[in-house]
Formats: C-alpha cells, structure tokens, sequence
C-alpha cells in the first residue's frame, strides 16, 4: 500500500467517524466503560494475590525458647551452628535482659506483678523459603540433636493455610481475568458490529465500485483501533482517580493483613495496560464484525 494511500484512508476513518458522531460516541462510552471495568476487575485481582501471597511472609520465623540454665555462651554457640543449616537465612538471638525489658515496656503492670524475671534466652530463625517453616520447626523439635532447646513456637499451620489460599486466588483471579477480557472483547464487538450494520449500505457500494476488501476494511479497523485506545485513555484516568480514593481509605484502615505491601504494579503502568488492551479489543472486535459484511458479490 502507497503512503498516499494510507494517508487518505486514514482521512476517511477519521471523517466516518465524524460523520456517524452519535453512533461514534455511543461506541466510545461503551468502550470506555467495559474497559473500566475490566481494568479495575484485573487491579484488583492483581493486588489481592499480592496481598495473599505477602501474608505468608509476615510468619516465616521460628522461635525457639532455650532452657533456663543454657549459658550465654552455648545459646552463642547454638545460633551460629543453626546459622548455617540449609534453608537458614538468619538467626538472632534475644538475650533474656533484653526480652525483659521489652516485655516491661509494653507490659507494665504484668511485670510489675513479677519478682524476677522469667523468661529465657530466645532464638529467632528467618527461613529462606516459607514453604519449608515446618520441616525446619520440626527438626528444632529432636531432643537429641538441639537438647538445649524447650519450646519451639512456629506458625506452620496458618502458613500452610495462607500459601493454599493465595494458590486460590491466583487460580479464581487467573480464571475471572480470562473470563472478563472475552466478555468485553464480546461487548465490544457487538457494539461496533451495529456501527458497521448501520454503515452496510455505504459497504456495499463501495465493493459495487471495485474497492478491494481491505480497501473497504482498514478504514473501519483505524475506527476500532480510535475507539479502543481513546477509551483506554479514559478508562484509565476514572481508574486512577478511583485508585487514589481507594488508596487514602485504605490507608485510613489498621489491620494486621493490610500494610505496607509493595507492588510490582505502579499506577503508571495502568495506562499502558489499558491502551494495549484496548487497541486489541478494537481491532479484533472490528475485524469480526467486518467480516459478514465484506462477503463476495
């Protein structure tokens, strides 16, 4: 195709577009609202499994209570052996002066009520990977190989609940995701498909007078292209304000499972999400509705 060419068919798709204006914008606000929806549909699938598979990571240590007559230096000795087991990432260990007085600062009248204190030298193991927490705790639970050790404090079981549920909100959301981009792509096409069966006549005529298929059809693809990425632009800024609401109210909230969880989504990438989504949607669902109209005379 000559850049001529081109040239005038994009003045074309752009006059059609002028010239069916009602039936332009009625497109452009469908577009624009099954792509806000979408978009927001997919955000929050994302963020949730964000937040499911965080919440492991919020338990991935073990604490382990040495007994009370341990000294100083074996509870040393004892945290630089379990520094170096496999899947070790780190190890610390809280004197009992130091639990002491945490524990008199944010409990007072607890331990005003005590004559001495009664906790022991305490060890406190980060794992490397959270799947693998209780087959760690339960190694730290043999007698015979760490006697020093009374009382082993894991949070195995919510972990392993948590990592099942995070699977199940990757799987929900994966499947709900697929679903929602085929029911707007279906949304789409069949609202430009009325544009197109509105226009059918103009079709017509113009395959009476020798213009080729994709002559007749690419003008009509620039139109679904406009209208996908014009109401991706729009969808996203709607999105972005909501967001930013969204964000202040939750940030308003105090809740153990909702804190400072990074994400690999900026808001920015939102935008270029939409526009490719959109553009897609937009030619795609022109190109079917296109075609029963472009059949042979």
């Amino acid at each position: 195709m000559r850049l001529s060419s081109l040239g005038f068919l994009l003045h074309e798709a752009w006059l059609n577009i002028r010239r069916n204006g009602l039936m332009s914008l009625a497109t452009l606000g469908t577009v624009t609202v099954a792509l806000t929806v979408l978009g927001a549909s997919l955000w929050t699938i994302f963020r949730l499994s964000e937040y499911a598979q965080f919440q492991p990571r919020r338990f991935d240590r073990i604490d382990l209570f040495l007994l009370p007559d341990v000294s100083r230096e074996r509870a040393e000795t004892l945290r630089d052996q379990i520094a170096h087991l496999p899947g070790v990432a780190r190890v610390r260990l809280i004197p009992r002066e130091q639990a002491w007085a945490d524990l008199q600062a944010s409990e007072p009248l607890l331990t005003e009520a005590l004559e001495e204190n009664p906790l022991p030298d305490k060890l406190e193991v980060e794992v490397r990977d959270i799947a693998q927490i209780q087959a760690i705790a339960h190694n730290f639970r043999d007698q015979t190989a760490y006697p020093d050790v009374e009382r082993v404090v894991d949070a195995g079981e919510a972990v392993r609940v948590m990592l099942g549920l995070a699977r199940v909100v990757k799987v929900v959301g994966g499947s709900a995701s697929a679903g929602l981009f085929i029911a707007t792509l279906f949304l789409v096409y069949n609202t430009i498909r009325l544009t197109v069966f509105a226009r059918r006549r103009e079709i017509r005529t113009m395959q009476l007078v020798g213009a080729t298929p994709g002559f007749i059809r690419l003008p009509l693809l620039l139109e679904g292209l406009f209208h996908g990425v014009v109401g991706a632009l729009l969808a996203s800024g709607i999105l972005l304000l909501c967001a930013r609401e969204v964000s202040r109210f939750v940030a308003s909230l105090r809740s153990p499972l909702i804190g400072d969880v990074p994400s690999l989504l900026s808001p920015w990438h939102v935008p270029a999400v939409l526009v490719a989504l959109g553009a897609l949607i937009g030619l795609v669902g022109s190109y079917l509705a296109i075609r029963r109209f472009l059949r042979p005379i």
